[in-house]
């Protein structure tokens, strides 16, 4: 098999922005193939597993795209070359790093005895925008007794994810001639809007602050009205994103959003993306810290397609910081490849072993 490194220096060399994995997936069904590991592909989706008896389903997943490169890069993004025991190129961190530890540890895991039950991998297309790849993934294999979505968290084991709700706000108004406005009955809804947005500035708590994650969070980022200058606009639409932490969802904020803004009438745009937490004694998450080194899990506020294992004891952790996510000169160390597919080694046996024993509500 081809070193680690190598590896991750292929993906990286391979463009996968989002939409577009075309090259790639064929990349990962051709290092299962040549590693006697059965897969198949779902459109750019590659799922992959090891049938060992009857026992738990554990899944291990990433995402093969990258959002596009953008501005403000010194070095090639899709160079394949290691300097300093560093790696630079777009996905590099986030999160083909995740991808490379999972694949050589899915090739370490083929010849490892002991094993009991069934080991899954999906390594998605379209995360950073859709997440259609996990969803068709899922709809393929079902849902897991337990999994671990690899994506760049310094090994640091996340039990508890914040969800992405929008929502909407809409003023209805009056519309007239703007050369009218002193003599002509009308309501100008731009302005109801900017008047009740004031009271929702420079953003809105919702609930209390969760242990891990922190305040669950509106804010308004979008404001559309009027559509020609001599028109006074008899609408307005505001756009809220949401951060939400367990145990809020939608109804939640516009609860919130509708006592701040009355004249507003307030509805959810997207909720797909729910928060969702492991219960910090459930076994895998122990099985987890004790495969990562780490005395305690924590929480993280960006998305991954963790939040469509709603119902599954699960948890992220993967090489890279993800503070190194979607940046110019992205990067990863070789040190974190290296502890990344040593810990996905470590951790699917013992994952295994903990969910064969008893099962822990999340």
């Amino acid at each position: 098999m081809k070193s680690l490194a190598g590896l991750l220096a292929d993906l990286v060399a391979i463009t996968s922005i989002s939409g577009a994995e075309e090259e790639i997936a064929k990349y990962v069904s051709d290092f299962f193939a040549a590693n006697g590991i059965d897969s198949e592909r779902l459109g750019n989706t590659v799922l992959a597993q090891l049938e060992r008896g009857s026992g738990p389903k554990f899944l291990m997943n990433s995402h093969l795209d990258t959002v596009p490169v953008g501005n403000g890069w010194t070095r090639d993004p899709f160079r394949e070359e290691w300097r300093d025991g560093r790696l630079y190129g777009r996905g590099a961190n986030d999160a083909k790093a995740s991808v490379a530890a999972m694949l050589a540890a899915m090739a370490a895991l083929k010849s490892v005895r002991g094993l009991r039950g069934t080991v899954q991998l999906a390594l998605t297309a379209c995360e950073e925008t859709t997440n259609a790849g996990m969803g068709a993934a899922l709809a393929r294999l079902g849902m897991p007794d337990g999994a671990v979505t690899g994506e760049p968290t310094g090994l640091a084991v996340v039990r508890a994810q914040s969800g992405l709700t929008v929502l909407t706000a809409e003023w209805r108004g009056k519309a007239c001639h703007a050369a009218h406005v002193a003599r002509v009955d009308h309501e100008n809804a731009l302005l109801l809007a900017a008047r009740e947005l004031c009271a929702v500035a420079p953003y809105v708590e919702v609930g209390k602050e969760h242990p891990l994650l922190g305040k669950s969070t509106l804010v308004a980022t979008v404001l559309e009205s009027g559509a020609r200058h001599n028109v006074v606009p008899d609408r307005a639409l505001a756009v809220f994103d949401g951060r939400l932490a367990p145990p809020y969802a939608a109804a939640d904020g516009i609860r919130v959003l509708s006592q701040r803004m009355p004249a507003a009438t307030v509805a959810v745009r997207s909720e797909r993306l729910q928060p969702i937490e492991t219960a910090e004694d459930h076994p895998l998450v122990r099985a987890a810290l004790e495969a990562a080194g780490k005395s305690a899990a924590v929480g993280s506020s960006t998305l991954s397609d963790m939040a469509l294992l709603q119902g599954v004891p699960c948890v992220k952790c993967g090489p890279g910081e993800t503070a190194r996510s979607h940046t110019p000169d992205e990067f990863v160390l070789l040190e974190e490849l290296e502890a990344g597919a040593a810990f996905y080694t470590r951790l699917v046996p013992a994952a295994l072993e903990a969910l064969s024993k008893r099962e822990v509500p999340t």
